[in-house]
Protein backbone atom coordinates (compact mmCIF):
# COMPACT_ATOMS: atom_id res chain seq x y z
CA UNK A 1 0.00 0.00 0.00
CA UNK A 2 1.66 3.13 -1.11
CA UNK A 3 0.41 5.49 1.93
CA UNK A 4 2.80 3.54 4.49
CA UNK A 5 5.65 4.88 2.04
CA UNK A 6 7.25 7.20 3.80
CA UNK A 7 7.48 9.41 0.39
CA UNK A 8 3.83 9.25 0.31
CA UNK A 9 2.42 12.54 2.20
CA UNK A 10 5.81 14.32 0.75
CA UNK A 11 5.14 13.69 -2.93
CA UNK A 12 1.24 15.09 -2.10
CA UNK A 13 0.36 18.58 -3.79
CA UNK A 14 -1.13 21.24 -1.02
CA UNK A 15 -4.64 22.04 -2.75
CA UNK A 16 -6.01 25.36 -2.23
CA UNK A 17 -8.44 23.77 -0.44
CA UNK A 18 -6.51 22.46 2.20
CA UNK A 19 -4.49 25.78 3.01
CA UNK A 20 -8.43 27.49 3.40
CA UNK A 21 -9.04 24.85 5.73
CA UNK A 22 -5.13 25.53 7.37
CA UNK A 23 -5.98 29.23 7.76
CA UNK A 24 -9.89 29.19 8.91
CA UNK A 25 -7.75 26.30 12.03
CA UNK A 26 -6.09 29.11 12.86
CA UNK A 27 -8.71 31.97 12.69
CA UNK A 28 -11.26 29.83 15.00
CA UNK A 29 -8.21 29.25 17.39
CA UNK A 30 -7.76 32.63 18.20
CA UNK A 31 -11.73 33.46 18.06
CA UNK A 32 -11.64 30.70 21.01
CA UNK A 33 -8.72 32.08 23.02
CA UNK A 34 -10.56 35.85 23.08
CA UNK A 35 -14.15 33.74 23.96
CA UNK A 36 -11.85 32.41 27.15
CA UNK A 37 -11.13 35.63 27.88
CA UNK A 38 -13.85 37.79 27.29
CA UNK A 39 -16.85 34.90 28.44
CA UNK A 40 -15.48 32.07 29.94
CA UNK A 41 -19.09 31.58 31.41
CA UNK A 42 -20.37 31.22 27.13
CA UNK A 43 -17.84 28.07 26.86
CA UNK A 44 -18.38 26.33 30.35
CA UNK A 45 -22.34 26.50 29.26
CA UNK A 46 -21.47 25.38 26.06
CA UNK A 47 -18.99 22.72 27.56
CA UNK A 48 -21.53 21.73 30.00
CA UNK A 49 -23.96 21.13 27.21
CA UNK A 50 -21.73 19.22 24.98
CA UNK A 51 -21.24 16.74 27.85
CA UNK A 52 -24.59 16.22 28.55
CA UNK A 53 -25.80 15.80 25.04
CA UNK A 54 -22.38 12.94 24.18
CA UNK A 55 -23.45 11.44 27.55
CA UNK A 56 -27.12 11.07 26.69
CA UNK A 57 -26.21 10.12 22.92
CA UNK A 58 -22.87 7.48 23.67
CA UNK A 59 -25.52 5.79 26.55
CA UNK A 60 -27.85 5.67 24.24
CA UNK A 61 -26.07 4.15 21.26
CA UNK A 62 -25.11 1.04 23.99
CA UNK A 63 -28.68 0.60 25.22
CA UNK A 64 -28.63 3.06 28.37
CA UNK A 65 -32.03 4.80 28.53
CA UNK A 66 -31.93 7.44 31.12
CA UNK A 67 -33.99 10.58 31.36
CA UNK A 68 -32.40 13.61 30.65
CA UNK A 69 -33.08 15.40 33.61
CA UNK A 70 -31.36 12.57 35.69
CA UNK A 71 -28.95 12.75 33.03
CA UNK A 72 -28.46 16.46 33.66
CA UNK A 73 -28.08 15.98 37.25
CA UNK A 74 -25.87 13.07 36.55
CA UNK A 75 -22.99 14.28 34.51
CA UNK A 76 -22.92 18.00 37.05
CA UNK A 77 -22.40 15.64 40.06
CA UNK A 78 -25.28 16.88 41.43
CA UNK A 79 -26.94 13.94 42.67
CA UNK A 80 -25.25 9.69 43.16
CA UNK A 81 -26.16 6.77 40.37
CA UNK A 82 -29.37 5.33 41.46
CA UNK A 83 -28.58 1.95 39.66
CA UNK A 84 -26.40 0.13 36.90
CA UNK A 85 -27.55 2.51 33.98
CA UNK A 86 -26.72 5.77 36.46
CA UNK A 87 -23.66 3.99 37.25
CA UNK A 88 -22.43 3.91 33.49
CA UNK A 89 -23.49 7.53 33.18
CA UNK A 90 -21.21 8.60 36.21
CA UNK A 91 -18.13 6.65 34.75
CA UNK A 92 -18.65 8.30 31.16
CA UNK A 93 -19.14 11.50 32.99
CA UNK A 94 -15.86 11.36 34.79
CA UNK A 95 -13.65 9.78 31.83
CA UNK A 96 -14.68 12.80 29.83
CA UNK A 97 -14.32 15.29 32.65
CA UNK A 98 -10.76 14.09 32.86
CA UNK A 99 -10.55 14.23 28.90
CA UNK A 100 -11.58 17.77 29.19
CA UNK A 101 -9.29 19.01 32.15
CA UNK A 102 -5.97 17.11 30.46
CA UNK A 103 -6.29 16.70 27.14
CA UNK A 104 -3.07 18.02 26.16
CA UNK A 105 -0.74 15.77 28.62
CA UNK A 106 -2.63 12.50 27.97
CA UNK A 107 -1.34 10.63 25.61
CA UNK A 108 -2.77 7.82 23.43
CA UNK A 109 -1.28 4.86 24.86
CA UNK A 110 -2.83 1.57 25.54
CA UNK A 111 -2.17 2.17 29.04
CA UNK A 112 -4.58 5.11 28.92
CA UNK A 113 -7.50 3.08 27.11
CA UNK A 114 -7.12 0.91 29.65
CA UNK A 115 -6.95 3.48 32.97
CA UNK A 116 -10.33 4.86 30.50
CA UNK A 117 -12.10 1.89 30.58
CA UNK A 118 -11.18 1.38 34.51
CA UNK A 119 -12.34 4.64 35.30
CA UNK A 120 -16.07 3.82 33.66
CA UNK A 121 -16.47 1.09 35.26
CA UNK A 122 -15.47 2.47 38.75
CA UNK A 123 -18.58 2.35 40.38
CA UNK A 124 -19.57 -0.62 42.20
CA UNK A 125 -22.07 -2.82 41.19
CA UNK A 126 -25.92 -2.26 42.68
Amino acid sequence: MKSFELTFFTQQPITQKLLQTIRLIGEYKGKQELYKQQAPQVLETLRQAAMIQSTESSNRIEGITVPLGRIRKLVTERTAPRDRSEQEIAGYRDVLNTIHASYSYIPFTPNIVLQFHRDLQRFPLL
